[in-house]
């Protein structure tokens, strides 16, 4: 009689304590965007730094309306954002074991080197977002998504969707959701802290990147290793795990 086939479960149910810092360096990470992402969107009013479905929608509005400087700003922006994830893309390539570590470092300078240049914050801000989205696409068996809301909440639908037919979800679902509502809290707060300065701050966040590099030092390096292997080598290493459930 063939082996039942292996059950599918959530992120968080058996997850290995080696996962958890992993856990915590997202969560920290997706915080950080949310943060960021207010303090782009203050400065240039009515584009994101790292939502770039809506940028696209807009840059479409301005096409049709033939607003032909408008569009070139939000290529501008687009095209920055897709060149720092290019060059995240690049570092964890180069440093695959290491790779949250050396995004995480790349990050923090980027958002550091927008202190002293105001008009030029919110331009570093979109590469630095950008950039942010290699630092980790996956947690062991579980893709991650730092800044890409559309696809996270998606992702949480087909979970419920599963379980309300009696199914049970594909792992990483329950984590999308947990990262989503860091992504907002991280939001709400730098409204909030903005509120009670009275002013707009940018030094935070290259504070909450120094500390995320920090633990991303601290991360052994197995927690980053299931993103830095390819497809096939992933597949071939998930194997005897579902041969033998």
């Amino acid at each position: 009689m063939p082996p039942p086939p292996p059950e599918t479960t959530t992120v968080t149910a058996r997850l290995p304590a080696t996962r958890l810092p992993s856990v915590a360096l997202a969560a920290g990470m997706a915080f950080l965007a949310g943060a960021t992402d207010i303090a782009g969107l203050v400065r240039l009013r009515d584009l994101f730094v790292s939502f770039m479905s809506g940028n696209t929608t807009l840059l479409g509005l301005a096409l049709g309306q033939a607003d032909l400087p408008h569009a070139g700003r939000i290529a501008a922006v687009i095209g920055l954002f897709v060149a720092g994830a290019a060059a995240g893309t690049v570092l964890a390539t180069l440093l695959p074991r290491r790779h949250a570590l050396a995004v995480m470092a790349a990050t923090t300078a980027l958002l550091a080197a927008a202190l002293p240049w105001p008009p030029a914050a919110p331009w570093i801000l979109i590469v630095a977002m950008g950039l942010l989205n290699a630092a980790m696409t996956r947690i062991g068996r579980a893709s991650v998504s730092l800044t890409y809301v559309t696809g996270t909440l998606v992702r949480v639908a087909q979970g419920i969707g599963l379980l309300l037919c009696g199914r049970r979800p594909a792992a990483g679902w329950a984590l999308q959701a947990a990262l989503w509502l860091c992504l907002l809290a991280g939001a709400v707060a730098a409204v909030r802290a903005e509120q009670a300065a009275g002013a707009d701050l940018l030094w935070p966040l290259p504070a909450m990147a120094a500390v995320l590099t920090l633990l991303a030092a601290a991360v052994p390096d197995e927690a980053d290793a299931p993103a830095a292997r390819p497809p096939a080598a992933q597949a071939h290493a998930d194997a005897p795990r579902q041969a033998q459930a």
